[in-house]
């Protein structure tokens, strides 16, 4: 794979002018185009500049509507918002501010958007709380593809989750973000694209039969991470994300990765807690703690550099991302 060096900036730049062409508002693309350069600049390749041709190409074809207004309704601790078939991401960022307030009005608040999309990877939606001094954790259900133990056909999607924890001093604050299967299904496509097998225990056939070729496990489904353990927990963020919410379970949801069956409808909760309405001053000690016994072991904490670095972006997305910012390609967005 060819590179091309970059910034984070020209990233969003680009991302921000592809998805306005193809029919999103500025409002609606910027907090778009900023998750695909934080994805990249992150190395997080499954969540950014792949995603930029399926997006114009669903606001080309109205599987996303580049101009809903989303719909915030506060309700004491609880936030709801109606993205109304919109991305993701100016939804969640419309109702996160009323989800900062109510946490620290309570000490803990939740969200809960229904109508959603793909929003790429959820540390982009936890961090905004980690950085108001808030612990923020979000779950997303996602189109069918992750097939439990014993099940010959999928049952969930990926159902990702993410955490992000502040720490003392203003210090990077702890960031977990993670599927619930044992990859993602981009990067299935990515190694079959490039020709490679996958490790036994990624996905199965259709007939629930282990694999490693990368187009028989997508012709057939992903398996979860840690087995039954790992179903047990995309079945919670089954129940909070999709039930909860108001929106289309996974087996019910459109794919995110081709231009069929209208809008996903997916949704996503998340949950804010205020550590001062609990242990206060103990919280930061603790995880100053926390941070130095993990260091001592010679184990880093998870998180998100935040570091204005060049950014290393493979050379054939770039130039597809430069040709679908370009209004010759408004009409005919390209696919990588």
């Amino acid at each position: 794979m060819s590179t091309i060096e970059t910034s984070r900036e020209a990233i969003e730049a680009v991302c921000l002018s592809a998805l306005v062409l193809h029919g999103a508002t500025a409002d609606n693309a910027r907090p778009v185009a900023r998750a695909i350069a934080r994805a990249e600049a992150d190395g997080n390749r499954v969540c950014g500049l792949y995603y930029l041709p399926i997006f114009c190409r669903h606001l080309t074809v109205g599987k996303i509507d580049g101009g809903a207004a989303p719909d915030v309704v506060t309700r004491g601790g609880t936030v709801m918002v109606d993205a109304r078939s919109g991305f993701a991401h100016p939804a969640i960022a419309a109702g996160t501010p009323a989800l900062v307030a109510a946490a620290r009005r309570s000490g803990i608040a939740a969200m809960a958007v229904r109508n959603s999309y793909n929003c790429l990877a959820l540390a982009h939606h936890v961090l905004p709380l980690a950085e108001s001094g808030l612990i923020g954790i979000c779950l997303s259900n996602a189109p069918a593809s992750v097939a439990p133990p014993g099940a010959t056909r999928a049952l969930f999607g990926t159902n990702p989750l993410a955490f992000a924890v502040p720490t003392k001093d203003g210090a990077p604050p702890i960031v977990v973000d993670q599927s619930m299967s044992a990859v993602t299904k981009t990067e299935m496509i990515l190694r079959g694209n490039r020709g490679e097998t996958i490790p036994t225990g990624w996905a199965q056939d259709r007939n629930g039969q282990p694999t490693t070729d990368p187009a028989t496990g997508l012709e057939g489904s992903l398996l979860p991470a840690g087995g039954r353990k790992g179903a047990n927990i995309a079945l919670l963020i089954e129940i909070l994300a999709a039930a909860l919410t108001g929106s289309a379970l996974s087996t019910e949801a459109s794919a995110f990765g081709n231009d069929e069956g209208g809008p996903p409808r997916v949704g996503q909760f998340l949950i804010a807690i205020d550590p001062g309405h609990f242990s206060a001053d103990h919280f930061t000690d603790a995880l100053g703690g926390l941070v130095a016994t993990h260091e001592d072991a010679g184990v880093r904490l998870p998180g998100r550099s935040r570091e204005n670095h060049p950014v290393c972006v493979d050379a054939d997305l770039w130039e597809t991302a430069l040709g679908l910012s370009s209004p010759a390609d408004a009409r005919e967005p390209r696919t990588s």
